[in-house]
């Protein structure tokens, strides 16, 4: 795809960085059959990378370059512009940070699989977060660091009974 230019450029300055996102779309065409027969993903319409540039303001030189390879489809995917297109997948990530960089930075779950109980190992995970934001920790490495100095205070919170509200 670097044998012709990107088919949307967007760049932004915040948080003392600046990013540039190079955008490459192409159509599936005859990679759709491949992929339902050998994947068992249907209706895949569109494909293409990010390259995404990222440097802080002072520097002069990029700090980071990452590329990331993308599919779309779908029976409802809407015709889009290169530039929504970029907006949607950029949008996509945003969500997916904020639902689980908690779980991921704080509680290493990228690392810690528990494949055949990974459900029952995201149910505590939840339960921890949600205990943890009830007795009014900002941060959950304070939390932890206050609750294993503390044991008895900790499990004091996790076996008391809920309060009754009205």
């Amino acid at each position: 795809m670097d044998k012709r230019p990107p088919d949307d450029i967007q760049v932004d300055k915040a948080n003392g960085r600046l990013e540039r996102r190079e955008l490459w779309v192409v159509p599936a065409g005859e990679m759709t059959a491949y992929l339902q027969d050998e994947f068992g993903w249907e209706q895949v319409q569109l494909m293409g990378q990010i390259r995404r540039y990222r440097r802080r303001l002072h520097l002069d030189r990029w700090e980071s370059v990452k590329t990331t390879l993308w599919i779309a489809g779908g029976a409802n995917l809407p015709l889009l512009s290169p530039a929504q297109l970029q907006e949607h997948l950029r949008q996509h990530w945003t969500i997916e940070n904020r639902v689980f960089y908690v779980r991921d930075v704080s509680l290493d779950e990228d690392r810690l699989h528990g494949r055949k109980i990974g459900f029952a190992l995201s149910v505590v995970r939840n339960v921890s977060l949600n205990l943890i934001r009830h007795l009014g920790f900002r941060f959950i490495p304070d939390a932890r660091r206050s609750l294993s100095a503390d044991t008895d205070f900790g499990l004091s919170h996790l076996f008391r009974p809920p309060p009754l509200e009205n």
